[in-house]
């Protein structure tokens, strides 16, 4: 059995309002093993993109962590300094999220972008950091790596666009990398290519992805760990063959029942 890399334990993040306390993650536990997908899945507003940037201290204001721990390979990140928490951030845990133009600088190039923690973290110059960068464009499926280097955000499409993010996210060869709908803004036909190579090249380099997702059928394809998260608690956590076999919550079951299935007759 794989490692346990992230040991995540009652994690709580609220959100203090004028109106009162959103608990918007209310005491959630899971495990992410080394090499594995553990999907965390659930409806629009349930806590789960929340709960991501809780693991890396990016909770946007108002919101606070109140309490728990995130074990990474048994040291709490929050409890660490912040300046320490940067250095984890982008080294060692890596964030993908939904929409790539906000993760990217649109007056910067994005091979310089890409670079960037390459020079940061790796302490990379400036001729090793391009050879690195060129060969993480082929790797993501984008050709002409040497000429596109140099191309602004705004000259890819979309799903060109996120193949740059998760080559910036898996520059520094990440023990963790946390996809956070990764795939909703782009054509259905375009998910499937990213959500393949994404995480075909999370197995290549032993990369441990915590796939975040409202989608079953996404979760079916790709999870191997599936945590069901529904108002800010995780209601049930299990393999994905079990959950898949048998669920247990009646929640999962009426999601599993959503997932839309080819009929025989």
């Amino acid at each position: 059995m794989p490692a346990t890399i992230l040991e995540v334990r009652d994690l709580r993040t609220y959100f203090h309002t004028d109106e009162g306390i959103t608990k918007a993650v209310d005491g959630i536990s899971y495990d992410v093993r080394e090499g594995e997908t553990s999907a965390l899945v659930g409806e629009s507003g349930c806590g789960k993109s929340v709960s991501a940037l809780s693991l890396v201290r990016l909770v946007p204001y108002p919101g606070r962590i109140m309490g728990g721990q995130v074990l990474f390979n048994g040291e709490d990140l929050l409890q660490v300094p912040e300046a320490k928490m940067r250095k984890i951030r982008g080294k060692h845990i890596a964030m993908v999220f939904q929409e790539p133009m906000t993760s990217l600088n649109p007056v910067m190039n994005i091979g310089e972008q890409i670079a960037e923690p390459l020079k940061a973290h790796l302490k990379m110059d400036e001729k090793a950091a391009r050879r690195r960068v060129i060969e993480l464009l082929n790797l993501v499926g984008i050709p002409d790596g040497d000429r596109r280097y140099r191309d602004y955000p705004h000259q890819f499409s979309g799903g060109m666009r996120q193949r740059v993010v998760i080559a910036m996210a898996l520059s520094c060869n990440p023990s963790i990398l946390i996809a956070d709908e990764p795939t909703t803004a782009l054509d259905v036909t375009i998910q499937a290519q990213i959500l393949d190579m994404m995480t075909g090249l999370a197995r290549q380099f032993n990369t441990a992805l915590i796939l975040i997702t409202h989608n079953f059928g996404i979760v079916a394809r790709y999870a191997d760990r599936i945590n069901v998260m529904r108002a800010g608690k995780i209601v049930e956590s299990d393999s994905a063959d079990s959950i898949f076999a048998e669920p247990q919550h009646p929640y999962t079951q009426a999601l599993l029942k959503c997932v839309p299935r080819l009929e025989t007759g």
